[in-house]
């Protein structure tokens, strides 16, 4: 199907004037001048500067575009995966602080191209395979990208998860897209811009929808979920501990209950807070005492020694279990049993 010029010069061309715009933009937030959003600015800014080398390139007469274009369209290049890779370290990693000796090793390549552009020669991407090199050294950071999506998707809610998740398969289409064309030649070189213009409107729908889901919440995030949200992630927990007994689980963490559930790490803890009153460690063992409780008052249990039973419920020592048993009940587990039996 041949599709008219106009069109695909059009399709192709507002990919890169949004993500110019969007970069921009984000510059100009008073709120969110942090790393994070700075980042995720220079990232955008990075694919605006390689949409736009590519658009000019495939519309041009013979492809003949100035060396200078061309070089600041490479080096922007390869730019574009490591600020990804930054951006996602920033984005999950709470009062982040990009350093210069090793954060700042990754821009190395991008900064010697962009520097060096007036004086680097098409020979040298083309026959020397310099551009081949760029693409593979750009796709082997995207192992990276996704490990760190999937090592912290869960500290982060559901918006975020889906914003994070899009932006990195985003990226990595579009990758995908050059690395066809020049290297497997299965795809035509505009497929890549085209591509981009859609990945890119869909991320600018989802920060207009929520424009939180940029950077992650801070520390103290019960504020940034409404009620409805609390209470659907404490109902969804009082599940689990009834019909999966996660509380026997000695081992359990906030994070390995919110993994479970499927939630972030910060609504779970948000929701514990607001609907019970307490933490999440006393959450969990003030429900270890409740079945502790039922069994120290049954007859079939009274055979049991008490540590076996606080080890079945999920404490880790006996005197753990006392000191809990204590704070809730007021008795001690010895004192307990004796009433009932």
């Amino acid at each position: 199907m041949n599709i008219p010029i106009e069109i695909l010069l059009i399709t192709s061309g507002i990919g890169a004037l949004q993500s110019a715009f969007f970069g921009v933009y984000l510059f100009t937030l008073k709120k969110g001048r942090q790393i994070t959003t700075l980042l995720l600015g220079f990232l955008l800014l990075a694919f605006a500067m390689r949409m736009t080398k590519s658009v000019i390139y495939y519309f041009a007469v013979n492809h003949e575009i100035p060396e200078l274009l061309q070089n600041l369209g490479y080096g922007a290049n390869l730019a574009i995966l490591p600020l990804l890779w930054l951006y996602l370290n920033a984005f999950f990693v709470n009062n982040y602080h990009f350093k210069w000796k090793w954060d700042g090793i990754h821009l190395i390549p991008p900064v010697l191209v962009i520097v060096l552009s007036p004086v680097i020669t098409p020979h040298f991407w083309m026959a020397q395979h310099g551009y081949t090199y760029s693409l593979l050294l750009m796709g082997a950071y995207l192992p990276f990208c996704f490990y760190t999506v999937k090592k912290n998707f869960h500290e982060v809610n559901h918006a975020q998860q889906v914003w994070v998740l899009c932006l990195t398969i985003g990226v990595a289409i579009v990758w995908a897209g050059y690395t066809a064309n020049f290297i497997f030649h299965l795809l035509p070189y505009i497929a890549a811009p085209i591509m981009f213009t859609f990945v890119i409107y869909f991320m600018s729908y989802l920060a207009l929808q929520n424009a939180n889901v940029l950077t992650r919440p801070s520390k103290n995030t019960e504020g940034a979920y409404s009620d409805a949200e609390l209470g659907r992630c404490f109902e969804r927990l009082q599940h689990a501990m009834e019909e999966q007994q996660l509380y026997k689980d000695s081992s359990l963490t906030l994070p390995k209950a919110a993994k479970a559930l499927m939630v972030s790490s910060h609504l779970l803890s948000a929701a514990i807070n607001k609907k019970s009153g307490q933490n999440f460690s006393d959450f969990v063992n003030s429900r270890r005492v409740k079945e502790a409780t039922r069994l120290l008052a049954a007859r079939e249990s009274s055979h049991q020694k008490i540590a076996a039973i606080a080890f079945e419920i999920g404490f880790h020592s006996l005197s753990a279990f006392n000191a809990s048993f204590k704070k809730v009940t007021g008795v001690t587990p010895s004192e307990f049993r004796k009433r009932y039996i």
